[in-house]
C-alpha cells in the first residue's frame, strides 16, 4: 500500500486547518497571534498593544482559546496568553515572510 498523498494527508485535517484561518480572518486576531509570537502577554498588555478594550480582547482571545490556538497560564491574578502549538507559529511566519520580510510584494 502507498502513503497518502499530501491532499489525503489535508483531508483528515481540513476542519482544523480551516478553523485556523478562520480565526486568522479578523485582523484583530491576527494581531493578537502576531504578538504572541514575540512572548507571553497578559490581557493588559495585549490591549495596549493591538488597540482593543480589555472586554472586546477578551472576546478574541475566548475564540482563540477554544480554537485551542492559545494556551494561558496563571499567576496570581494575572493571566499570561502564549501560542499554544507550533503548527500556529509556523503559519505565522509564513505571513510575515510573506507580508512583511524583504521581498514582500506590499
Amino acid at each position: 500500500m502507498s502513503a497518502p498523498s499530501e491532499f489525503e494527508l489535508l483531508q483528515e485535517r481540513a476542519t482544523e486547518a480551516s478553523e485556523l484561518l478562520s480565526a486568522m480572518s479578523s485582523p484583530k486576531r491576527l494581531l493578537i497571534l502576531c504578538k504572541l509570537v514575540e512572548d507571553e502577554m497578559s490581557v493588559l498588555d495585549l490591549a495596549g498593544e493591538v488597540d482593543l478594550s480589555q472586554p472586546a480582547l477578551s472576546q478574541h482571545l475566548a475564540k482563540l482559546r477554544n480554537l485551542k490556538l492559545v494556551k494561558t497560564r496563571r499567576d496570581g491574578n494575572v493571566i499570561y496568553y502564549s501560542l499554544a502549538s507550533g503548527e500556529v507559529e509556523a503559519v505565522l511566519h509564513t505571513l510575515y515572510g510573506i507580508y512583511c520580510g524583504p521581498d514582500s510584494v506590499a
